[in-house]
């Protein structure tokens, strides 16, 4: 039985990614980890996993733990104000800044799932670059 506690334990990865650019050190950095392309999109499910952090020198560092094999992309945002979503103005366009696991960031869309995913193995560590876009 301890075995399989071990086999499980050793079968679980985790991601970390350290994330620049912030424009201060104010709020909080809020990163969500995910599993599919729908829940990415906020279209169908939840995030695979939520963390928030806070910034420090305009840096920060998020990390995931006990994460599964799969293919996951990561969305995140500065948080400036607490007040937990990212706040946009009157067209829509982000007032704070944001950013995507592999910092595929098209100018006038969303990040998309399919460009910011990436793979996860058994029992790995995943190591991720992160630079926020401020419009």
């Amino acid at each position: 039985m301890v075995f399989f506690l071990q086999q499980v334990s050793l079968a679980q990865s985790k991601i970390i990614a350290d994330i620049s650019n912030f424009e201060n050190d104010k709020g909080m950095c809020r990163a969500c980890l995910f599993n599919s392309a729908a829940s990415f999109k906020g279209e169908s499910g939840n995030p695979f996993q939520c963390v928030q952090v806070t910034i420090n020198q305009k840096r920060s560092q998020v990390q995931f733990d006990n994460v599964p094999a799969g293919t996951y992309a990561i969305f995140l945002f500065h948080d400036t104000n607490r007040n937990n979503k990212m706040d946009k103005n009157f067209m829509g366009i982000p007032k704070e800044g944001y950013g995507a696991s592999l910092n595929k960031l098209p100018f006038a869309s969303a990040p998309t799932f399919d460009e910011n995913k990436f793979p996860v193995t058994n029992g790995t560590t995943v190591h991720l670059s992160i630079k926020l876009r401020n419009l």
